[in-house]
Formats: C-alpha cells, structure tokens, sequence
C-alpha cells in the first residue's frame, strides 16, 4: 500500500515512524507492541477457536477408529492418553477462546496447552514406534504445523514449542531406546516442518504487523485535521466525553484549553493565504508539543482556534503551561503589521480546570474555557485568563461568539 509523503514526515505518527523505521525483529517500539498484541490476539481468537475444535473432532476421530479395530495393550494406552489428556486439553484451549479474559490470558494458556499437546503427541509417537507404527510421527508434525500457524501465536513463540518438541521428540525416543537411524530420520523430519512452520510463521505476522500500522495510519489520517495535522473537531467531540468518564473514575482534574490566533483575519487578508496555512501549521505546533502526557490530546477546533486537553495536571503545570504556550507563540516572531497588540502574531488563551463528579459538568467545563478565551480578547489580547470551573457561574449552552468574529 502506496503512504502519501505527509503520513511519515508531517504529522509525526508513531506508526509512520515505525513502518519507515520498519520491524524485522517482529517487535514494535514502545506502547505500539502493546496496542499490537491486544489486536492480534483479538484478531486470531476465532481462527484458534476454530482450529481447537478440528484438532478436538480429529482427535476423537482417531480414537474411535482406533478403538472398532482394536490395537491391542498398546493401542489401549495410546488412546487412553488421547482421551485423559489430548482431548481436556484442547477443550481449555477451545474453552479459552469463549472466556471474557480470553484476550489476556490466550497467548500463555494456549502456549502452554499446545506444548504439552505436543510432549503427549511425542510420548504415544514414540511409543507406536516400538510398536511398529512409526506412521503415528505424523501426528507431531501436525502439533509442530498447527503451533506456528493456526493457533494466532507471536513467531517467538511459536518456535520456542516448535524447538522444545524436536528436542523432546529426540529425548524421549533416546530414553525409549528407539533406534538412532530411526530417530534420526524421524526427528530431521520435525525439525524440517519446524522450519518450514517458522518461516511461514514469520512471514505471516510480519504481513500482520504491516497491515496493523497502514490501518491506524490510514485511521488516524481521517481523524487529523489536514492542515496542521491536530486532531480534527470531531474527533476532539468523541475522545472529550471518554477522556471526562476517565477523570471521573479516577477522580482527576482536567483542564480545557482554548488557544485563539489574535486577528488571523487581518493577517491572513494581508499576508495571503498560504501565509496564513503556514502561520496557522506553526502555531498548531506550539500547542501539540504540550500535550506531552498518555491521555493529553489537541485538536483544531475551528478555523484559527485549538484545543488543549490536559488530563490531571498538576495545580502548578496547569497554570504555567498556558501562559508557555503564549510566550512560545510571541517568540516565533511571525510579523503582523495589522496586529494590535504589536507586530507580531500573538494568541489569547482561556483555560478551565474541572473536576469531573463535583457537579460540573462536560459542557460547563468547555463553557468556561469559552467564557476565559472570549474574556482574554475583551481584555486587550496576548494573554491568558485562567477559571477554575468549580468556582465559576455559567449558563450551560450560552456559549459567546463575539471572539469568533472575523477579525
């Protein structure tokens, strides 16, 4: 899939820089590797489900061949551990599927469970043998086939049990006294599905990884804001009330954040427009390096005005990271001659601190941030007005407007 040139370099997304970065060690940089995981395993829950239950059905299949012909004392012991063993454990593998901490736990519980499908597999292929059934190394070939590919576990993994069940298949046949040619010849094959099991693993997760990050590009590119790259307005609608539900819980502070360009309209008329988009992609940048933290988010809000969102920031930080935010936009020193506060671009900025579940509410708190802002223009411009929401009176949805005037 052809990525257009602003996905790696304009918006700086971890998911460009990763696929530019690229992955040959199948391993993301940071949370990424977690985000990934939790999608993976989402992702193949019902391919394990479902091969679960093929293996489950064989296996009984097997069995009950195995018992109309009748194989004698060791046929008995053969399907006595299909039965007691094989068959329960790709029942809590099947079962593991349908569990609400499925998505938690999959990975180790089926890791574990188709290891020691595997040993067991080894045990009554190694037990044929001596038996004359040789045709039965089949069977671990399968476990070996079925742990890389079917089962949605990480390349890692996956040749780790590839790897402990050669090495068991040698081991137990050794402790049995199979023959050394036979074991030789029985385990190249193994080892042989085991590489051919890995590559394919390899590849598959590889073109999992790459399509897990040209996905979230792609998604996150409809959710920015062409222009400066921010988080457009309706996004900022849909994460704003989650981030409030977030606060609540864990009885945080937010603060809301509204940053206005002072006269845009005059500079834009004067300066022209492409001027304009490029004073307008500066200032965006001013406001996104502040939102520093895991749950921070900024977002355009409307033609020259941002939003800031700061999830429990400390009282000290929520009032000085405003006031920085002004003072690196001055220090640009974008000239404005029809500026009039000075000749340079300047922005006012009005600030709201909530605390979600003290009765006020999601609208109110942006109500405030609106009610600072438009008083920080009444006031002269290039600078910050700074309520705290519990403190302050308003009309929830009498929002001002007058600082939305061109101009």
């Amino acid at each position: 899939m052809d990525l257009p040139a602003l996905d790696t370099e304009s918006h700086g997304s971890p998911f460009a820089r990763q696929l530019k970065d690229g992955f040959p060690n199948l391993r993301f940089q940071g949370l990424l590797e977690k985000e990934f995981r939790e999608a993976y395993v989402e992702q193949n829950l019902p391919r394990g489900r479902l091969s679960g239950l093929v293996a489950l059905i064989l296996v009984l299949a097997v069995t009950c061949i195995d018992l109309a012909l009748g194989k004698g004392s060791v046929g008995e012991e053969i399907n006595a551990l299909r039965l007691g063993v094989l068959c329960p454990l790709l029942v809590v593998i099947v079962l593991a599927t349908y569990h609400p901490s499925a998505k938690r736990f999959y990975m180790p519980l089926v890791s574990v469970g188709v290891t020691l499908v595997g040993l067991v597999a080894t045990y009554i292929c190694q037990t044929a043998a001596l038996a004359g059934a040789g045709y039965l190394l089949s069977g671990v070939v399968l476990v070996v086939l079925y742990a890389c590919l079917f089962l949605g576990l990480l390349f890692n993994i996956a040749i780790v049990i590839a790897s402990v069940l050669v090495a068991a298949h040698v081991a137990v046949g050794l402790n049995l006294g199979l023959e050394l040619n036979h074991l030789f010849y029985t385990g190249a094959i193994l080892a042989t599905a085991g590489v051919i099991g890995a590559i394919s693993a390899y590849e598959l997760e590889h073109a999992l990884r790459t399509n897990f990050l040209e996905t979230r590009l792609l998604n996150e590119l409809a959710e920015r804001d062409g222009l400066t790259g921010l988080y457009n307005r309706r996004i900022f609608d849909d994460l704003i009330p989650r981030i409030w539900r977030q606060a609540r819980r864990e009885e945080e502070a937010l603060e809301v954040i509204f940053v206005d360009i002072d006269k845009f309209k005059v500079y834009n008329d004067l300066c022209g427009h492409q001027a304009g988009d490029d004073c307008l992609k500066t200032v965006a940048q001013c406001v996104a390096r502040a939102a520093k933290r895991p749950f921070d988010f900024c977002a355009r809000y409307g033609g020259d005005e941002f939003v800031l969102v700061l999830y429990g920031p400390p009282r000290d930080y929520a009032r000085t990271l405003p006031e920085q935010i002004r003072r690196d936009v001055l220090a640009l020193a974008i000239h404005h001659e029809g500026s009039e506060v000075g000749n340079v671009v300047t922005v006012s900025v009005g600030v709201a601190l909530a605390r979600p579940g003290s009765g006020r509410s999601l609208a109110g708190a942006i109500q405030t941030a609106d009610e600072a802002l438009y008083e920080a223009k009444q006031a002269g411009r290039n600078r910050v007005i700074f309520k705290d929401a519990e403190e302050c009176e308003v009309e929830t949805g009498n929002f001002r407007v007058v600082y939305r005037e061109p101009g």
